[in-house]
């Protein structure tokens, strides 16, 4: 369809539709004011936190922080994508889809998908039953039974045995009428190098099925019972299967992890199925390769803290980190299991039991204090020498810590521990910063997070981004006024900023704008800012003197961040001056400059 026609269809239905009636199929709500009150579907309460605005058609958990329009509810409480979340709003409406006339290309390519799905789903069916049904699966069946591998959870995780034989299943599904190279795009079977035909891919192999949240096979990986190499061996990229967006076990745990708020990430099938059938059921696996973001953004959905868990060896250690880096730009919640005995979740349950490793999860640390434990372990600080050593490690990791209040703790803590004056160990990091900052090689991404230099938005500056954004949704005429006083760069809260963004970019884009246009462009928000859009939204306000406030409000946003500016500039010109670098005396013009317009908008 059209994009025209595609986004009419959309308003209309967002027009149509009453979010609490659809709220109401899946939350038990109750008036209460001018919104809508019940318990969060997104995760467990017993107070109702989540409220929904008829008026204004949005929803907001002040709990778990989740909000959005109609199509962010049916997105998270389906786990749809938009369009998915758009067909079945329609078909709650009873309002028919626009058609399209799909291409002879494009209806080619819906019939091979569907054909690859087919045989990935007659392959898990062909490698169980060779498992649990034939003698080729004797020996893996007694591998999985002194692993504590029941019957039961080979049949919950359809568990299977690839035959040794160099074709077996290519023959049996080319009898069966399956195309070669429906095979050959499936990834189960292979081209050989020299001659005509194809050989399996996976062979004397147990079999673990991977699908997709909606439970369609997508892949496989396959465990050797040797100590043979490759170990592990996974299905390659197919039109239906990319390693770096999906998880396995994720099918099964994604009810758990929402009901939950939390998902234990784990490195092997192996700690998957033993974990949940010992009733840790909020488990996935990462299929043996790097943690990636794609699968970090699956999980951050779900308004999820993630729990990483890979093998306590050096290899899962240093997987760990790569994780953490992968995770932490992207604002997930995050701890880490430290599992003793450099064992696997899956030995360690097996050694010590489910009841230990739930204490380990309870135990489990935050981020940076597992990434500062690790700098500590590093060395031997007892030497001058290996002082030098660990500030040097601890310093990017606290530079590039957001939270001040959490940083500014460590950094007394640490000094204590490390018997190191504490303002010279901030001076290490302040330098370490300044590097960075002027460092024109630092990789993309890599940006410093100078929270323990500047203060976080007071509440107070939170609160008047909020109002001012509120007043501007509210009476659209005060855009043009705030878009002249103010710029985005002058917002301090991230999420805030974005906002405001998006309202003074959509104010440039159609002049006369409607609030059907504010409405309509939040989707192309990011998630949290579609959720804090919500929340301000619905706030209970009620403002004598808009014209009063607005000004108030916007006075109040200039000087926090000239106050930042000012202790950017100073900051930096003390650090400039006791380096010796000329440049000190620029930074203290700047700082006089910039306090200078700090006092004309006090008085």
């Amino acid at each position: 369809m059209k994009d025209a026609v595609f986004d009419d269809f959309i308003d209309r239905l967002r027009s149509e539709s009453d979010i609490v009636s659809v709220v109401s199929d899946y939350v038990s709500l109750k008036k209460k004011g001018k919104n809508y009150w019940g318990c969060c579907p997104f995760h467990n309460e017993k107070t109702p936190s989540f409220s929904v605005n008829p008026d204004k058609g949005f929803f907001y958990c002040f709990g778990c922080q989740s909000g959005g329009n109609v199509f962010n509810f049916l997105m998270k409480v389906e786990n749809n994508t938009f369009f998915e979340a758009v067909k079945l709003l329609a078909k709650k409406l009873n309002i028919p889809l626009p058609e399209k006339e799909k291409s002879p290309r494009e209806q080619a390519r819906d019939l091979e998908l569907a054909k690859i799905y087919q045989v990935n789903e007659l392959a898990r069916d062909f490698f169980h039953a060779c498992l649990t049904k034939t003698n080729y699966g004797k020996a893996a069946r007694e591998y999985l039974a002194n692993r504590g591998i029941s019957d039961e959870m080979i049949d919950f995780f359809k568990l299977g045995f690839a035959p040794p034989p160099w074709d077996k299943l290519s023959l049996t599904f080319s009898e069966r009428g399956i195309a070669l190279d429906i095979l050959l795009k499936s990834g189960l079977s292979a081209a050989r190098t020299s001659g005509d035909g194809v050989y399996d891919r996976f062979r004397n192999r147990i079999m673990f099925p991977i699908s997709d949240v909606r439970g369609r096979v997508v892949g496989f990986g396959g465990r050797v019972l040797d100590n043979s190499q490759p170990k592990y061996l996974n299905s390659p990229e197919t039109e239906i299967f990319n390693k770096r967006h999906v998880l396995y076990g994720f099918e099964h745990a994604y009810k758990h992890i929402r009901d939950s708020s939390q998902v234990v990430i784990v490195e092997g099938y192996m700690d998957v199925i033993t974990l949940y059938s010992q009733g840790i059921k909020n488990v996935v696996a990462s299929l043996g390769t790097a943690f990636t973001s794609e699968q970090a953004r699956n999980l951050i959905k779900l308004n999820a803290e993630l729990l990483f868990s890979y093998d306590a060896d050096a290899a899962g250690q240093n997987a760990t980190v790569r994780a953490l880096e992968t995770v932490r730009s992207l604002g997930a919640a995050i701890k880490v299991v430290s599992v003793p005995d450099g064992k696997d979740p899956d030995e360690f349950i097996r050694k010590h039991g489910s009841e230990a490793f739930r204490d380990l999860i309870k135990s489990a640390q935050p981020l940076l204090d597992y990434q500062l434990e690790r700098a500590l372990k590093s060395d031997d600080y007892s030497t001058v020498q290996g002082k030098i050593a660990v500030v040097g490690k601890l310093a990017p990791i606290l530079a590039e810590a957001d939270n001040a209040v959490e940083v500014n703790a460590h950094i007394t803590r640490l000094s204590q521990v490390l018997a190191v004056d504490e303002s010279a160990l901030r001076s290490e990091i302040t330098k370490y910063i300044l590097q960075a900052k002027k460092d024109k090689n630092v990789k993309s991404g890599k940006t410093v997070n100078i929270a323990l230099l500047y203060k976080q938005p007071a509440p107070a500056v939170v609160q008047a981004e909020r109002q001012l954004i509120r007043m501007m949704c509210d009476d659209l005429s005060l855009i043009p006024y705030v878009f002249a006083k103010i710029s985005p760069q002058e917002v301090q809260g991230v999420l805030q900023q974005e906002i405001i963004n998006f309202i003074f970019n959509a104010y440039n884009m159609e002049k006369n704008i409607t609030q059907a246009a504010i409405n309509a462009g939040v989707n192309s928000l990011s998630e949290k800012a579609n959720s804090e859009f919500s929340h301000i939204m619905l706030m209970e306000t009620q403002f004598d003197d808009v014209a009063k406030l607005v000004d108030d409000c916007i006075k109040t946003m200039q000087l926090a961040h000239l106050t930042v500016l000012y202790e950017q500039h100073r900051l930096m010109a003390d650090e400039l001056e006791r380096m010796g670098d000329s440049g000190f005396l620029q930074e203290l013009a700047e700082s006089q400059r910039i306090k200078h317009e700090i006092s004309k908008l006090h008085h």
